[in-house]
Parts: structure tokens; sequence; C-alpha cells
């Protein structure tokens, strides 16, 4: 009977929408993509499959002196970018932080001169996966990609690190929840069947971890304690 319980329970979270750190898809579509941590927590129950996208984080820096013309060349450079992978059919661009300053320049006692870009923004490049795409392969892609585009002005572009991502994960929260449920079950059956179980952590995002080189794991940041309560 509490068996049943807790599977009411969790097909009644299986409606939340909890907020979660990720990236938008594109400009406007409002479509949620979650980058897959690279060391996820080891857990009992997890979701395996093929990731959707390789994320790759751009950084746009200006050296240009100017201030104002450091803006107006990164602002072109974001649009520039935007365009190109529009263009391209298969890869988004998304926004990501914007950080505009006045640059500031000079020289530093042991380790000689040092400057501070006056603009830098931060853009996210997605690769799709195709079947028989791996990290590797969508990475030499969107590199490529980057390496083929004529920067406007003074600015650059640095690469950061390469991650697989899933869009929308929550679509998936109802599969997770029905394996937590089995293995509820199973647990019960082996160490407690008379036992009182307790689970916390239903209510949370469904979290993505990077599995390998092509599968993200899917999980819920959950725990379960069982008392010899009847």
């Amino acid at each position: 009977m509490r068996t049943k319980k807790i599977l009411m329970a969790a097909l009644l979270f299986a409606g939340i929408h909890s907020a979660m750190a990720g990236i938008s898809s594109g400009w406007s579509s409002g479509q949620l993509v979650v980058v897959a941590e690279q060391q996820p927590k080891a857990v009992p129950v997890s979701v395996v499959m093929p990731a959707d996208f390789v994320s790759m984080p751009v950084r746009i820096l200006s050296d240009q002196k100017n201030t104002v013309l450091a803006y107006e060349e990164t602002r072109q450079a974001v649009e520039m970018i935007s365009k190109k992978a529009t263009e391209n059919g298969r890869l988004r661009m998304s926004m990501g932080v914007v950080s505009l300053s006045e640059y500031q320049g000079g020289f530093g006692i042991s380790s000689g001169s040092w400057n501070q870009p006056a603009a830098t923004v931060q853009v996210f490049l997605l690769v799709p996966l195709s079947t028989n795409d791996t990290i590797f392969s969508s990475a030499v892609e969107g590199a490529r990609f980057l390496e083929g585009l004529r920067m406007p002005g003074k600015t650059r572009f640095e690469i950061g690190t390469v991650q697989l991502a899933v869009q929308n994960p929550e679509q998936y929260r109802a599969k997770v929840l029905s394996l937590i449920t089995e293995d509820m079950k199973k647990t019960r059956k082996a160490i407690a069947p008379q036992g009182k179980f307790n689970v916390q952590g239903l209510a949370g995002p469904v979290m993505v971890g990077q599995a390998d080189e092509r599968n993200v794991r899917l999980f819920l940041n959950y725990s379960l304690s069982v008392s010899d309560e009847k």
C-alpha cells in the first residue's frame, strides 16, 4: 500500500517544471537546452540516452582601445555569428552573458603589460548530434565554422569547454520517476518488506550528466531512507 502511495506522489510530481540552469536554443525560441555536468554525482537510477547537442561556449572579446568602437564591433560580431549559424542550417547560436566596461590598460610590476577589454560577450554555439556523431566530430564541425568567420574590427573569439547538452530534460521526468519507483519496489522487497520509506527530492529538476562521448545520464537528485516503522 505504501508503494502505491509513493507511486501516486511521483506521478503528481511529474507535472512540476522546476527552474534549472540552462541556455535557450535560439534567440527567441524559448526552448531550454541544458548542458551536461562533466562529473555528475553517482546515482542509483538514471536514464542513459544520446545527447541532442554539443554546446560550445564562445567568448567574444574586443581588443579595440576605443570603448565606443569596442561596443559596436562586438555587437557586429554577435550578429554576424548568429546570421552565419542560421545560414548554415544546422547550427544554432544563443546569447550568454554580456560584460561592458571602459577599456583599461597598463603595466604590472611582475607580469608586464595588462589590459581589460571594454567588451566581452559569451555566446553558445549548439551543434546537433546526428546518429553517428560524437562530441569529437561535432566539436570539429563547430570549430571549423568559427574558424571560417571573418571577425569584424579588432574582435576575436575563444572557445570554452565543449560539453554535451539536452533539449528540455523535463520531458523525460515521467520515465525517470518510473525507474525510481521500480527501484524502490526492489529495495522494499529485498531489505524492508514492512519498513517505512521516506523519499525527498523528487520535485527537483531533472539533472543532466555526461556519460561518455555520445550519451548523457538523466537523473533526479533524490534521497531515500528506510526505517523499521510499520
